[in-house]
């Protein structure tokens, strides 16, 4: 069921950013080591349990708490990795469970930027405002396509002409 963003249970619902604060607290205060998310979770599920909807904890939590807690830490996980943020690798040792973990990489960068306001710091460069270097650039893969489509048309038609089929 939809809810609707002027009633009083949206406005009184509560964020769950902290969750990913604490993942990257975790994260920074252990450099040196890599962590899957189950890992993560259990740490967050001890730790700082309060920090999950009351349905996921607690002494009676709802069927499949354990996997949504750890949807939430994937989720929050796969952000910080588009960001940049976190790195991840498949561990499959003999000592340890299979699978990704993941690990601290630094500050990141947001890919989502105002472009249009990117200016290039050389008032010389023929470069100009950022923008205009993707839409060349796309014009370039545009005209680039056209010439491989044009090459494979003429390849088909001498392949059938080699073949006999024209």
């Amino acid at each position: 069921m939809p809810i609707d963003l002027n009633s009083d249970m949206w406005k009184n619902a509560r964020s769950y950013d902290v969750i990913g604060t604490e993942i990257t607290s975790l994260l920074t205060d252990h450099r040196e080591q890599a962590f899957s998310v189950k890992e993560i979770e259990e740490h967050l599920y001890n730790e700082h349990q309060h920090l999950f909807p009351d349905d996921l904890v607690g002494d009676d939590p709802i069927d499949g708490a354990k996997a949504a807690r750890q949807s939430i830490v994937s989720n929050i996980l796969e952000y910080r990795y588009w960001r940049s943020e976190v790195t991840f690798q498949y561990v499959s040792e003999d000592d340890v469970n299979p699978g990704l973990y993941y690990t601290w990489k630094g500050v990141g960068i947001s890919p989502i930027a105002e472009i249009d306001d990117v200016t290039d710091p050389n008032p010389d460069s023929p470069f100009g405002v950022l923008s205009s270097r993707f839409r060349q650039i796309e014009k370039d893969v545009d005209d680039d396509v056209s010439d491989l489509e044009e090459r494979i048309s003429h390849l088909e038609y001498r392949f059938r002409e080699e073949i006999g089929s024209y």
